[in-house]
């Protein structure tokens, strides 16, 4: 008897866990690659980079969220107020965005601290953090 009520026990507990997984993998940040064919071309987009003012970033990801809200299936649930996204730029460097107002061309709002230039390196104020030191700052190769 109480090998069976373990057993509902475990089984119950497995559905549960499987769910709360599911949801949590369900939840997911909806990246927007500039290099795709579909955002290749828009006007506000080809231009930017991470480098670029606050304001063409936010206009390049505001016209990169309103084409894909345009391809969903459902044009108005996609994309909410609050989700997130990180958009990849043309030159490989990228940055998280939240949407405050889809219906607004200026909805977007970068994330601070989320810039990204091509080669993954931090982004501070426009400029790229210089790599990390190898070897603690000694020169590589030895000259007599």
């Amino acid at each position: 008897m109480k090998y069976d009520m373990r057993k509902r026990r475990l089984a119950a507990l497995f559905w549960i866990l499987l769910f709360a997984v599911y949801s949590v993998a369900a939840i997911g940040v909806t990246v927007l690659d500039a290099g795709e064919d579909q955002y290749a071309d828009l006007s506000q987009v080809s231009p930017v980079t991470v480098h670029a003012s606050e304001d063409m970033r936010n206009l390049g990801a505001a016209q990169m969220a309103a084409l894909y809200r345009a391809q969903s299936g459902a044009p108005f649930a996609s994309l909410a107020p609050g989700s997130t996204l990180r958009i990849v730029w043309p030159d490989g460097s990228s940055e998280y965005v939240v949407v405050t107002n889809p219906a607004a061309s200026d909805g977007i709002v970068p994330i601070p601290g989320t810039q990204r230039d091509a080669a993954d390196r931090p982004v501070e104020n426009g400029r790229v953090e210089p790599p990390a030191a190898i070897g603690g700052g000694r020169p590589l190769l030895q000259h007599d």
